[in-house]
């Protein structure tokens, strides 16, 4: 199973990247958003994106995906200390939302549940 992570912290990206490797996931991690225009040809089977990014709101990028028709079914899950989340993620149709900070256990459910270990 292929997770894509979008997150501009380095300590975080390290982080989760690092978790999501150990659990048996092929992980593809990326500061700043830019590995969306290569998504086609990494087929992610689920997409963990911060909501505060550099130069676009993960929400943004979330909305975007969403119409596109090779994308839509590609479960989003929005990743943010900011108020409100669930609501946020809901408007820009993430699958589901992950608040910061959160424990390696909340981490790992929540990629197993739309993205199951074979």
């Amino acid at each position: 199973m292929k997770i894509v992570i979008i997150e501009d912290n380095p300590d975080i990206l390290d982080i989760i990247d690092y978790i999501l490797k150990d659990v048996g996931y092929e992980v593809f991690s990326c500061p700043d958003g830019t590995i969306v225009k290569n998504l086609d040809k990494i087929n992610p089977d689920v997409i963990l994106l911060d909501e505060i990014l550099p130069s676009v709101r993960g929400s943004e990028i979330c909305r975007q995906l969403k119409t596109q028709s090779e994308f839509k079914e590609v479960p989003v899950i929005l990743v943010s200390t900011i108020p409100h989340l669930a609501k946020l993620a809901l408007q820009c149709g993430a699958d589901s939302y992950l608040e910061k900070p959160f424990n390696i256990q909340d981490l790992t459910n929540i990629i197993e549940q739309y993205a199951p270990k074979a």
